[in-house]
Order: C-alpha cells, then structure tokens, then sequence
C-alpha cells in the first residue's frame, strides 16, 4: 500500500488514462476516499481495484485528478519535483529548435508532467505560474527545486490566472520569490530582434512566448512590405516585421500600455514608420474593410480565445471567419495574412475551415504555405488533445 488515499473508477473509466491522457474527470469516479482533500495527492484505481495512477486531487473540480505518474513505488516529493524540472529544462536547453532565443518556457504543465506550473525564462529571469490546487499544495517543494535546477537571476511569481478560480483558489499576489528583483522590463533576444517584457503586468507570464515561431516566420516575409498588426500586445510581431526591413507598422490593440511597451519594442528594431492606435481591433476592422484606404503587405490577425465551452464553437468560427474576412480585404495583391486562434476547442480543420469561408466572403483567392502550431518550447502530448491550443497559418492573397 502506498499510503495515499485512493480514487477508484467506474468500470472501463481508465481507459483513456492507459492511453496516457492525463486527467480524471469528476464523471469517471465512482469512489472517493474521505481523506482525498482538494490538493491532495491520490491513487487511482481502476474498478477492480488495480493501480493505475497517482496524482493531484481536487474533488470539487471537473478535473478531478491531474496525473503525475503512472509508477506505483513513485513518491511525489521534493526530488521527484526536482527530475522532472531537470527533465523539462534539459529537453529545452538541448533543443537545437530553441537556440536563437535567450527566453522560452521551460515547464509546460502536463507537457511535463507537472500539471498546473508553468516556469517561463526571460534571460535568466524566471517567472511562474501556479494554476492548480494540487501545485498550489506543492508550492513550497516546487520554489525549491526551480531554485536548485535553474540557479536564476530571480524568481517571480504571476498566479493570477483565471483557471485558479474553477480551481476554488484566489490568486497570489504577483511578486519576487528569491533573487533580485527583475526590472521594469525585461529584455531579450529572438534571433536579431531586441525584445523586452513587463512580467509583472504583461498577459501570461510577460510575453507571447508561444508565437516565436510565427514572429520569426513573419520577419522572413517582411522585407519591403507595410505590415498591419491587430491585437498587437507589445508589438513582437511588428518588432520582427521591423527587422525584416518592413517599410511602415500599424499596431491595433485595446490597452495602451501595451502599445506604449510595443513601441519600444518596434522603434529598437528599425527606423521604419511605426505607429500604433489603441483601438478595438475586432471595430477596427470592421470599419477599415468597408472604406477605401490603404491596402498592406501582410496583416497579422492574432485574436484572444473566444471559446470557453464546446457550445461556443459554432458562434466563435463566425466571428474567427468575419475576423480574417475583413483583414484579407486589407491585404494588397501578393501580400499575406497571418492568422491565429488560441483556442483547444478549434480544431486544425475548424481553421482551415474559417480561413476557406474568409477568402470566399472576402472575393480573393489565396494560398495558405505555411501552418504551423506552438514553439517547440510549448510541446504537445499526443495523448493530451487539449494541451493543443495554438494554430495558425500564413495565407498568400490573389487578387488577379
């Protein structure tokens, strides 16, 4: 017996565990034992009462159980903690796909085995998140083993993440953990370009990490082009236009300190035009594709999430295929459009969808050359659909 309190399953429930799917949902439990407290750690056995996992509790969730291991004689200590942060940040550091960056995620939750943290490296600065209640209970060994593995500048903390509420947790206050306190903005390099990031107010952890690949690809296609980039955030995708030898920016985005961060951003990057409104990008758009001003040479649509449930899809594809409908109107011939959605529930073919009746409303033939997903720092179990969130595309317009 290995001590810890036990979930047992309806008969046929582990199925999809033994696939290497790394949740418990709240319908597969037919058993839970009394001491089996949010945060806890738990066996999981199947109805026959064989082991089949052992992970974090949260009985009031949807998610009832997070798996950390699937060994039985596995204890979830310190130095448990600690191999499997040696294991995501060697996978990284090893990463020939990784190099040309000095900041990329180095724990992706259940990518790693770790589900509920996220540990981000901004050059040497370090700032996590915490998302689960079974992290949360774990917090303490988990400071320690980043701190032992990783040796950083600093450790910051940012769990202020909306999946703490469904996980009955308040968020943290953001703040230094150990190390120096980082500076008001972070700077880092992707390839050539010079980047900085405001980890204590910036979406996510500071930055986009997970659109490097997007960025990069757009600087490659950039040279001599006017570039168009909604949803702009800090302005990575402008900032890389920029180096690419852009001709002019336009970054569209709600917040103006984002914009104000995006300019920085772009400015250290180039001597091109660059401008920047803040302004809903969705509006923006809309009123931009109806009139008759200027056309570019690429339009980066790079939206938030707008599906939280299954239920959503049918309406977000609308708005998603309204979206790039109206910016591949702004897109001059040859020109290209460079679309996002960061949503689970928006499958590959949903977007290859989307993109189809976008071009049709739009009345422009197009070729999409080049699909891609998240950054290499962001990997994707197979056995873990929902860890696949991020698709995108580059489409090349034809308007002879």
């Amino acid at each position: 017996m290995s001590g810890y309190p036990q979930i047992r399953l309806r008969p046929n429930a582990e199925r999809l565990l033994i696939k290497g799917h790394p949740w418990v949902f709240s319908g597969a439990v037919a058993e839970r034992h009394p001491d089996a407290h949010r945060g806890s750690i738990v066996d999981v056995h199947n109805d026959a009462g064989r082991f089949i996992a052992r992970g974090t509790c949260n009985p009031g969730a949807e998610i009832v159980v997070r798996i950390l291991t699937r060994q039985a004689d596995a204890q979830i200590d310190g130095a448990f903690l600690r191999a499997r942060i040696e294991r995501a940040v060697a996978l990284r550091r090893g990463n020939p796909l990784l190099q040309s960056s000095d900041a990329m995620r180095l724990v992706h939750g259940e990518s790693d085995g770790l589900p509920g943290l996220i540990v981000d490296d901004y050059a040497g600065w370090l700032v996590f998140q915490i998302h689960t209640a079974g992290m949360e209970a774990l917090r303490a060994p988990i400071i320690t083993a980043i701190l032992d593995v990783v040796d950083p500048k600093g450790l910051f903390e940012r769990s202020d993440v909306g999946t703490r509420r469904a996980e009955g947790l308040h968020d943290r206050p953001s703040g230094p953990i150990a190390g120096d306190e980082p500076p008001a903005l972070i700077e880092f390099t992707e390839g050539e370009v010079q980047l900085a990031a405001d980890v204590r107010r910036g979406q996510k952890t500071g930055f986009f990490l997970d659109q490097r690949d997007n960025r990069l690809l757009l600087g490659r296609i950039a040279d001599g082009r006017s570039i168009l980039n909604c949803f702009a955030f800090s302005g990575g995708f402008s900032a890389h236009a920029m180096r690419g030898g852009a001709t002019s920016t336009l970054d569209i985005d709600i917040a103006p300190r984002a914009l104000a961060l995006g300019r920085r951003n772009v400015v250290a990057n180039g001597d091109a035009p660059a401008r920047a409104i803040a302004a809903d990008a969705f509006a923006f758009l809309d009123t931009l594709s109806e009139g008759n001003g200027p056309r570019y040479g690429a339009v980066i649509v790079d939206p938030p999430s707008l599906v939280r449930k299954s239920r959503d899809v049918k309406s977000a594809m609308g708005v998603y295929t309204k979206l790039n409908r109206n910016a591949l109107r702004l897109v001059e011939n040859g020109g290209y459009l460079l679309a996002s959605s960061c949503s689970t529930r928006i499958t590959d073919e949903d977007f290859f969808q989307i993109i189809r009746r976008a071009a049709s409303g739009a009345r422009v033939h197009t070729r999409m050359v080049a699909r891609t997903h998240h950054a290499a720092d962001h990997p994707v179990d197979p056995a873990f659909p929902e860890g696949r969130y991020l698709t995108s595309a580059l489409v090349q317009v034809d308007r002879d």
